[in-house]
């Protein structure tokens, strides 16, 4: 499962900002490929979680229970 955030005013220290659902919930994506078509959508396009990380925005992963 993957989530995706990013560290509040780009700063690591002040903690990571999550994209939330309708209910204000994290949104948890599948794969990496959902996670990526989601942000493609969004209009940020990049092609590589380096890319993605040069943009600020990083994916956490977790295991599914």
């Amino acid at each position: 499962m993957i989530s995706i955030y990013r560290y509040i005013n780009g700063i690591g220290l002040n903690g990571k900002e999550y994209l939330l659902d309708k209910d204000n919930q994290v949104l948890v994506f599948p794969n990496e490929t959902e996670a990526f078509t989601f942000l493609y959508d969004a209009g940020v396009k990049v092609a590589n979680e380096e890319e993605l990380e040069e943009e600020g925005i990083h994916f956490e992963r977790k295991e599914s229970q």
